[in-house]
Formats: structure tokens, C-alpha cells, sequence
């Protein structure tokens, strides 16, 4: 499988982080709900991962490295 930039990969998934946001405001869920879903989603691509640990490995990197960017105020909102 061919590698994708950072930048293809924001534009190929910005139309549905977009399209997620867009059903939120219309069902009127609060952030703090959107944040539950967020974690329900992420328990559960945990749960398919752990049957991959080496992409379980990557995916929790991934998360800690976001929140540590986050805490750091490093992350701007594309």
C-alpha cells in the first residue's frame, strides 16, 4: 500500500470529520457528548486493534502524541 503525506490524508478525511460535525450541530449534541462519542469510537477501534498489537501500538502513539501537541499548544484547527 502507497504512503500518504500528512497533507493527503488531512484532505481525504476533512470532508467526513466535516460531515460528523455537521450531523452533531444538527441533532444539537453538546461538546461534552461529542467528546463521549469520540472515546466510545476510540474504545472500540481499540478493541478491533488489539487483535493487530503493532497498529495498537501506532494508534495509542498517535493519540498520546495529539494530546501531548494539545496540552503544549502546538495544534491548530484545520
Amino acid at each position: 500500500m502507497e504512503e500518504i503525506t500528512a497533507q493527503q490524508f488531512a484532505e481525504r478525511v476533512r470532508p467526513i470529520v466535516n460531515e460528523i460535525l455537521e450531523g452533531f450541530n444538527q441533532k444539537g449534541v453538546t461538546p461534552k457528548e461529542a467528546g463521549m462519542v469520540i472515546l466510545a469510537l476510540t474504545h472500540r477501534l481499540m478493541t478491533v486493534l488489539a487483535e493487530n498489537p503493532e497498529e495498537q501500538r501506532s494508534f495509542i502513539l498517535q493519540v498520546v502524541n495529539l494530546i501531548n501537541n494539545y496540552l503544549a499548544g502546538g495544534l491548530s484547527e484545520d
